[in-house]
């Protein structure tokens, strides 16, 4: 069995993402049973679907993070980081009314993209995708802010996520912007964020 598992690994580093993914899924329940088979091909698919193509329609899922790659918090640290922005933040922008599934992104083939939330007015921009790197300019209803940041897939769809802390600075222009639209808005600032922001990358959970 580990020889055969070890054999079908090594063919994920020659097939194509979605070729190779139902191939193996496949020949993996044919040898393994059917539960072992779902099991080894729910971990292959987190390997086999890393490159994501954010061309298209997408529902917003809420805040995503993750601890930076050169940061030297411990697990535990590091996993309450994450926890704390991504439900912290996702409060905030609640009272700017995105929430998750009330929100969505729409990117175009031409390098435009627009973002609509609940009554906000969609806001729009433009993006770069190079691989797995990802640029967000977004217009003058943000200020002209810019994101750079990175793709990854998840079970269901991908996330986006960028330098914390401009990520938080993006939140606090989409919470004065919908104050701008409507004054029912609750007061919201991403201050008492920010310290924790700096371990951690932030950014979208995105869904098709």
């Amino acid at each position: 069995m580990k020889k055969i598992v070890v054999i079908l690994g090594s063919l994920v580093l020659f097939a194509s993402a979605a070729g190779a993914q139902n191939i193996l899924g496949g020949l993996i329940k044919s040898v393994a049973g059917e539960k072992a088979g779902e099991t080894i091909g729910n971990v292959l698919s987190s390997v086999v679907g890393s490159s994501v193509d954010l061309a298209g329609n997408w529902t917003y899922g809420g805040v995503g993070a993750a601890v930076k790659s050169d940061n030297i918090l411990s697990t535990v640290a590091g996993n309450a980081a994450i926890s704390t922005i991504e439900s912290k933040a996702d409060n905030i922008l609640a009272k700017a009314g995105i929430t998750a599934g009330a929100a969505t992104f729409s990117f175009n083939q031409d390098g435009s993209f627009s973002f609509k939330a609940g009554r906000l007015p969609a806001i729009k921009g433009t993006y770069v995708q190079d691989g797995s790197k990802v640029t967000l300019k977004f217009g003058k209803a943000l200020s002209l802010l810019q994101l750079d940041g990175t793709v990854s897939a998840t079970a269901d769809g991908c996330k986006v996520l960028f330098n914390g802390e401009k990520f938080m600075a993006f939140a606090q222009k989409l919470i004065e912007y919908a104050k701008k639209i409507s004054t029912s808005q609750g007061v919201a600032t991403v201050g008492n964020l920010l310290s924790t922001a700096k371990s951690v990358d932030a950014g979208f959970k995105l869904v098709r």
